[in-house]
């Protein structure tokens, strides 16, 4: 699927940008796949700046013609993030999701992933799923929490390319059991970091203490609270460790 319909860049503004600049044209479809060396504006969850250095990580968006439900479109965190887990896992790599979709391996960050959909009718027609990965920086500055690489892990450079058709070949399998009917939601929630630990969390500049429960449908985080359990969407509320 994401095989014949590669656009390899060496610099973008981002690569979920120029995936949807070209929605009107004939190769924007289910399969197109933009990967850059460099973005001058990538960014992560919350509008901010995702730091990756020229030609050391792996910069990628893919395109999915999602026709699901809008009510669904947190499933496509869901199988996101387990693709990429799936691909860590491939270089014996163990990692879990932060909520929503950050991946970290010992609680730095190794990956985020930034989902941008097509609407018509209350249906979301096609998904641009971006995804940055760290392949091959050792040094990083301005990530909270602390950020790792594939590189650090394993201690030896890593071959982006690799890499890419592996995170390809995993988000293509989990999407097509996705498509059969197959339930991811458990299997995230089970990979879950910090799910049912005592955390702290900040919300509207006041911190507390709380549960991580469940997420909801919609993708509201629940948090169990000494008083009661409480939904926040990602503008509200954040964990701090």
């Amino acid at each position: 699927m994401f095989t014949d319909n590669n656009i390899i860049l060496k610099q973008a503004g981002s690569t979920n940008s120029y995936a949807l600049e070209l929605k009107s044209t004939a190769v924007f479809k289910e399969g197109l796949v933009v990967t850059a060396d460099f973005q001058t504006g990538g960014k992560g969850q919350r509008g901010k700046e995702w730091e990756s250095n020229r030609g050391e990580n792996l910069l990628l968006s893919a395109v999915i013609e999602s026709n699901i439900s809008i009510d669904n479109q947190f499933d496509l965190n869901i199988l996101s993030s387990l693709s990429v887990m799936d691909c860590l896992k491939s270089y014996d790599i163990d990692s879990q999701i932060k909520w929503p979709n950050d991946i970290l391996v010992n609680k730095c960050k190794i990956a985020g992933i930034l989902i941008q959909n097509l609407i018509s009718k209350n249906r979301i027609t096609h998904t641009v799923i971006g995804i940055g990965l760290n392949i091959n920086q050792i040094e990083f500055t301005k990530f909270y929490p602390s950020a790792t690489s594939v590189q650090k892990e394993l201690g030896a450079t890593i071959n982006i390319s690799d890499v890419k058709y592996s995170l390809l070949n995993a988000l293509q399998l989990r999407l097509e059991n996705y498509r059969l009917n197959s339930d991811l939601k458990e299997e995230y929630l089970s990979n879950l970091f910090q799910k049912d630990k005592v955390a702290t969390f900040e919300s509207n500049n006041q911190k507390f203490m709380g549960i991580i429960r469940r997420v909801t449908k919609s993708g509201l985080l629940q948090i169990e609270t000494e008083n009661s359990l409480k939904e926040f969407n990602l503008q509200e509320v954040k964990m701090l460790f």
